[in-house]
């Protein structure tokens, strides 16, 4: 988020970028290798996380770096009260949430459009963007 002064009042108006837009801003830095960070973290996005080089990856995964995963759900693979609801998305990731997040991906369901942002290397601990939190 930016501000940015108004020219017609002395009030800062925020800029807002919105999910796709944030998504290919991030694509972009991950491609330089200018990582975007998030509360101290590294945020890439998918495709150009598999894209680095397997040092890169290596080096993000010990870092935990998060990673933005914006698809289609494919399949959903199981629902678990331990482990939480794991889904598979057309982009070929397969993303770990939290048993919270149940409804919300059913209601979503197959070919539904999800924004989620996960932790490396094993794309679990996701949280859904663009849905309030309860």
């Amino acid at each position: 988020m930016s501000c940015a002064q108004d020219s017609k009042s002395s009030l800062i108006q925020p800029n807002f970028m919105n999910f796709d837009q944030f998504y290919t801003q991030v694509h972009e830095q991950t491609l330089e290798r200018n990582f975007v960070r998030f509360r101290h973290r590294i945020v890439v996005s998918r495709e150009g996380y598999h894209l680095l080089s397997p040092k890169e990856k290596e080096a993000l995964n010990r870092l935990h770096a998060l990673v933005l995963v914006f698809s289609k759900i494919s399949w959903f693979i199981y629902f678990n009260e331990q482990s939480g609801v794991g889904i598979s998305t057309t982009a070929n990731s397969h993303l770990q949430f939290d048993i919270r997040y149940y409804e919300t991906l059913r209601d979503i369901g197959i070919d539904g459009d999800i924004k989620a942002m996960c932790v490396l290397p094993y794309f679990d601990k996701c949280i859904l963007l663009g849905f309030k939190m309860f």
